[in-house]
């Protein structure tokens, strides 16, 4: 592997602007990387789906076909702000060069990674398993390019997402599903100092409703909350309209679906006690997803963490990533550290020592 060629790489990707929704420019420079060094790529315009100018971009390396392929993902866009970055060292550590600039090594470290793999391959004939990568769009605003992806597109069933925090071993065994809520109560105006009583207040039905919710720590697997609470008027009218904004989580899908339940009664037995009318939707932006260490995916993870000398330690996520749709469309998928610290924020930064490992990683994966 050449440690001088991945970060420049790296510096490069993360010079070039991919804000989620405006990730073409690096969708066009990662296919023609994958194509000089001569896979078979392809891509799928589904960003018009979703609002966006860029495409997933897929990659496919022959190999040993008696050995299980095996899907290295990561994304291509970034959180905003994410453009103009100017990328240093220091202490071993690479920055942004202004506090108020992501790095963007979420997730170019990832893609940079499985770049210099492929280069490190191809450069020293080393002998692989069937690889297919998967460099998704629109991951930063809902996962949006593994949802819309053409699966029909991956032939492996297990895969790994170089798109977490924690150092190289850090392995996320499950992450939670999530559910969104947006209630609206409409009530009964009336004047509030004359008749106060011939209203509906749509604020006091909508509060008691959260009141009776069970919100923040459910369990150690379960959580929910409430985002936006909105309601506005002159004081000396009863309101009729109030919006409630929430979500939950649960690794455990009977659980996330008894908690979108009780929050969703909750909210119309409050309603029912006023009299006021209520109005709902529920949508799901992903199911929770579990792997076990007895899964292949989980085994070839372990052997390569100890060819680099690291040990896996198994961890919990409490959001979703590209993953659990995988593990939705069949595909043993987890998402491991790649060493990256404070992600969407001014203080990002990734020690280049961690970026070499998981390139190294990478290569492990890949070895027939």
């Amino acid at each position: 592997m050449n440690e001088k060629r991945l970060l420049d790489t790296f510096f490069e990707y993360v010079q070039i602007n991919s804000e989620t929704r405006n990730e073409r420019e690096m969708c066009e420079r990662v296919k023609k990387d994958l194509e000089d060094l001569g896979l078979r790529v392809d891509v799928d315009e589904i960003g018009e789906k979703f609002g966006s100018n860029g495409f997933n971009v897929y990659g496919y390396l022959d190999g040993d076909p008696s050995l299980d392929p095996i899907i290295l993902s990561a994304h291509l866009d970034t959180v905003v702000p994410g453009y103009a970055i100017k990328p240093y060292v220091k202490d071993g550590r690479i920055y942004s060069e202004t506090d108020t600039m992501i790095l963007a090594a979420d997730d170019k470290a990832g893609v940079s990674a499985i770049v210099e793999a492929v280069r490190t391959v191809k450069e020293q004939n080393i002998k692989t398993r069937p690889v297919e990568i998967f460099f998704s769009i629109g991951e930063e605003c809902g996962l949006h390019g593994a949802k819309n992806a053409d699966y029909s597109k991956l032939k492996g069933k297990m895969a790994v997402v170089f798109d977490m925090a924690g150092e190289i071993g850090t392995t996320c065994y499950t992450c939670p599903g999530q559910v969104n809520f947006e209630f609206e109560v409409f009530g009964k105006t009336a004047h509030a100092g004359l008749e106060p009583e011939a209203g509906v207040s749509a604020i006091m039905a909508a509060a008691e409703g959260v009141a009776n919710m069970k919100l923040l720590r459910i369990d150690e697997e379960t959580t929910a909350n409430i985002g936006t609470f909105k309601a506005e008027g002159p004081t000396n009218i009863v309101s009729n309209y109030a919006k409630v904004v929430a979500e939950a989580r649960s690794t455990d899908l009977a659980k996330l679906e008894k908690q979108e339940h009780d929050m969703v009664q909750a909210m119309q037995d409050a309603c029912d006690r006023h009299g006021a009318e209520l109005k709902y939707t529920t949508s799901r932006s992903y199911n929770p997803y579990k792997v076990t260490p007895e899964d292949k995916v989980c085994q070839l993870l372990e052997k390569g963490y100890k060819a680099l000398g690291c040990d896996i330690h198994y961890v919990r996520s409490g959001g979703g990533c590209d993953s659990n749709i995988h593990n939705e469309h069949g595909i043993k998928s987890v998402g491991i550290g790649i060493g990256m610290e404070k992600a969407h924020t001014g203080q990002e930064n990734i020690p280049v020592e961690q970026l070499n490992k998981t390139a190294l990683l990478v290569l492990e994966l890949m070895k027939a």
